[in-house]
């Protein structure tokens, strides 16, 4: 597949360059970093260079003329960096097609920009509708076109407009998610991937939901097996599981399997932080982190950054009496998109818990040392294991994604990333948190590099692609 990502940022610089309100066509160039796994190549936008339409030779409802030698600095980053160009323009009348002139125009442009950099790797060139949709193309070395398979925009509102997948919805079973969404967004559901990390007390009822809803594909992650205290919140396991010490992503596979919805699924019982599982993870199209430590945490946001991919974060926290009993149980649903703010500027994880987390799993003796010495944070924090709570965490935060695909609620989703439910006062809340994240946007749309995601301890890693 070829697919093109573009985070919410970029989409509306984008958008209000295109779209000024005078009826003529305008252009706009983005560097994107690349991502390359089993055949599909992304595309994903990491900066953008707006052209002055007082800088266009001529501007037109059909045409725009604009001097190609502006792009030269950004033509000559991606040469230093291995980066690619996307060229994208709109049709302030419609149409959805590339015309004769687009067609010229990218087949001249392109065939200089694949002389520069002589890299054997594909461009893009794409086109904004009226409504906000984008449609484009690939150029490859040898300057053929190639549809863009599906082009994803992680902002508040998510699209994903996917122009080669076909749906597998069974009209029987889905008829009544189809009455409340829509077809069109239960196909939408239908075509995803979706990458879940922790298959326990949040992660499990998640599963489920989707899986009803009809997605197409899951990429599961746990390193953990089936235990007897799992077995009062993790959905469809039994105590032959716990007995058997059944690996969780296994007994979550028999229950999406046994369901018959021809859902896809690729599981991984092993840490997060493993090269394959990443670049699995990087080719999904929404991501629910189900962790409760910090290192998962810290992994899939660098996942939604690089790759530019919108991610929710389910947690619940308790307050102890101090007498064995509890004061109250908050739950937390945490929405992040690329160029945002993140978990981390949130304070959801500390580094130095993220430090004796990765010293715990990599080094145990070490951390064992350190930590009777006082040098370490306690990397493991005990949470409540309760199913009716995880399960209402759970829904909230999948209605919350059901309303960034097909917005259905009140409150614009542009005013939402944080939503809390305090159990205790039977209350719930949210909050909006987008201030810029100094540490993961300098990583924003940058895709794969060596070391993958910018961790050591994946250097020089095989590549089994």
């Amino acid at each position: 597949m070829n697919r093109i990502r573009i985070s919410g940022k970029h989409y509306q610089e984008i958008k209000q360059q295109l779209f000024p309100g005078d009826n003529k066509e305008a252009v706009a160039v983005a560097l994107c970093g690349r991502s390359s796994w089993k055949g599909n190549h992304t595309l994903l936008v990491n900066e953008i260079l707006l052209i002055l339409h007082e800088a266009c030779f001529e501007r037109r409802v059909d045409f725009v003329h604009w001097p190609t030698e502006i792009i030269v600095p950004l033509i000559e980053k991606a040469k230093k960096k291995g980066m690619a160009i996307m060229k994208i323009h709109c049709h302030p009348g419609g149409g959805e097609f590339f015309s004769d002139y687009d067609t010229e125009s990218d087949l001249t442009l392109f065939t200089g920009i694949h002389s520069w950099l002589d890299d054997g790797l594909p461009h893009a060139s794409c086109i904004m509708l009226p409504d906000g949709r984008i449609f484009g193309r690939f150029i490859n070395e040898e300057i053929k076109f190639e549809k863009a398979d599906q082009i994803l925009i992680a902002g508040s509102t998510i699209f994903n407009w996917n122009y080669t997948m076909q749906s597998f919805i069974n009209d029987e079973i889905q008829i009544r998610n189809q009455q409340a969404f829509g077809k069109k967004t239960v196909s939408i559901l239908n075509k995803m991937k979706v990458g879940i990390v922790g298959c326990s007390g949040t992660g499990s009822p998640i599963i489920e939901q989707l899986k009803r809803y009809g997605v197409g594909e899951f990429v599961l992650v746990d390193p953990d097996h089936m235990d007897k205290v799992n077995l009062n919140r993790i959905i469809n396991s039994t105590f032959t599981d716990a007995e058997r010490k059944t690996p969780k992503v296994d007994v979550m596979e028999r229950s999406i399997n046994e369901a018959g919805f021809k859902t896809k699924v690729k599981k991984f019982d092993s840490h997060v932080t493993g090269y394959e599982i990443i670049k699995e993870l990087a080719e999904c199209d929404i991501l629910f982190s189900c962790v409760d430590g910090a290192e998962g945490r810290h992994v899939l946001n660098l996942i939604s950054s690089f790759y530019l991919l919108p991610f929710f974060d389910l947690g619940v926290k308790l307050d102890a009496d101090g007498e064995g009993g509890i004061d109250n149980i908050f739950g937390s649903i945490h929405y992040v998109q690329p160029g945002g703010s993140s978990l981390l500027s949130r304070k959801q994880y500390t580094i130095e818990r993220l430090q004796a987390e990765g010293i715990e799993r990599t080094n145990p003796e070490e951390y064992e040392r350190r930590q009777r010495n006082g040098y370490l944070a306690k990397a493991n924090e005990s949470n409540p294991a309760v199913i009716s709570i995880n399960m209402q965490v759970a829904s909230t935060a999948i209605n919350d994604f059901l309303n960034r695909i097909h917005p259905f609620r009140n409150v614009n989703n542009g005013s939402v990333s944080i939503i809390r439910i305090i159990f205790g006062e039977l209350y719930m809340e949210y909050q909006f948190d987008e201030l810029p994240c100094p540490f993961f946007n300098l990583f924003v749309g940058t895709g794969d590099i060596e070391p993958l995601l910018n961790l050591s301890e994946l250097s020089n890693v095989s590549k089994a692609a």
